[in-house]
């Protein structure tokens, strides 16, 4: 989720203590420092973009990593205000971290909460990273007049009120996706927020023989289909190298929807990875081309493709 929205769930935290708002509090500095926390990650941009996205939402959004952030909260916040207790600081920190973690759970590109005994993120695909309605629902209630106690529950009753609806309103989705496809023999269907509509959602259908990437209305089901690709039933050799490179091994934990396609001429041979899941502006927003040695057939360089920017990735094999 976005920062802004972390922070309300952070305050809203804090106000179950009873305690009037205050920045002064260290009750809610743990607590709001806590809900921002995991995403302190972003440090890890200096190394560049492929260096951020492996590391985002690992073990930064895990329990081992909610224990180093809410040990360091408490910590610093100890020494700032030697007259607040510890692991009071600890346990309001830990649970803005924990909030943090839930909250991009529901989101689309999950989080790897059980790392390291499980590296992929898992997601629900309820929420967006950012949703406007949401924000503006949690931000609404401080319009009223209410103890912070009140809107502390008013909060948590809206977040889940809301995460229901959207559950709701996803499953009769899915159900619209099986009356559509019918013909088609479907073995999964995963329905995502849209990355830029609010009441569409995208989806990734997988049949016997195909993946089709898509978009549905919420409201009316308009339905859109970005692509048809036929499943690869025997990877070769190219493919099964790729797979094997620094960049392919880090999309096998990054997407659940993982697609191979390879590009051959007199001049080059390459391998290019696609994560199914979200397509912008008529195209997959995260890619991977893997460029082979005409002669050997040896992967030697390779590049990552997201959000509009290509960057170049060493072509190591694991």
């Amino acid at each position: 989720m976005d920062s802004f929205s972390h922070a309300l769930v952070g305050i809203a935290i804090a106000g179950l203590s009873g305690h009037p708002l205050s920045i002064y509090d260290p009750i809610y500095l743990a607590a709001i420092l806590g809900a921002q926390a995991p995403d302190f990650d972003i440090i890890a941009q200096i190394k560049g973009k492929f260096s951020y996205l492996r590391q985002h939402r690992s073990f930064s959004h895990s329990i081992p990593g909610l224990v180093l952030w809410s040990f360091l909260i408490s910590t610093v916040l100890s020494m700032i205000m030697p007259q607040a207790n510890f692991l009071s600081l600890f346990g309001w920190a830990f649970s803005g971290s924990l909030s943090h973690i839930i909250m991009d759970y529901f989101n689309t590109h999950g989080a790897a909460i059980l790392w390291p005994i499980q590296k992929e993120r898992k997601s629900l695909h309820l929420l967006n990273v950012f949703d406007p309605i949401l924000f503006v629902l949690l931000l609404s209630v401080y319009a009223f007049d209410f103890t912070m106690f009140t809107l502390s529950c008013f909060t948590f009753v809206i977040l889940t009120a809301y995460i229901l609806f959207r559950m709701v309103l996803r499953k009769k989705a899915t159900k619209q996706l099986h009356r559509l496809f019918s013909q088609r023999e479907i073995l999964q269907i995963t329905v995502m927020p849209s990355l830029k509509r609010i009441l569409f959602w995208d989806f990734v259908l997988e049949t016997k023989n195909a993946y089709l990437v898509g978009q549905l209305g919420t409201i009316s089901p308009e339905l859109k289909l970005h692509a048809d690709l036929a499943k690869q039933k025997n990877l070769s050799n190219l493919t099964l190298q790729a797979k094997k490179t620094l960049i392919g091994n880090f999309f096998a934990t990054f997407t659940p929807f993982i697609y191979f396609a390879e590009q051959k001429n007199t001049h080059s041979i390459s391998v290019t990875i696609y994560d199914l899941r979200y397509v912008l502006n008529k195209q997959f927003l995260h890619r991977a081309t893997i460029i082979f040695d005409h002669t050997t057939n040896h992967p030697t360089t390779s590049y990552l493709h997201t959000y509009g920017s290509t960057t170049q990735i060493p072509c190591d094999l694991h």
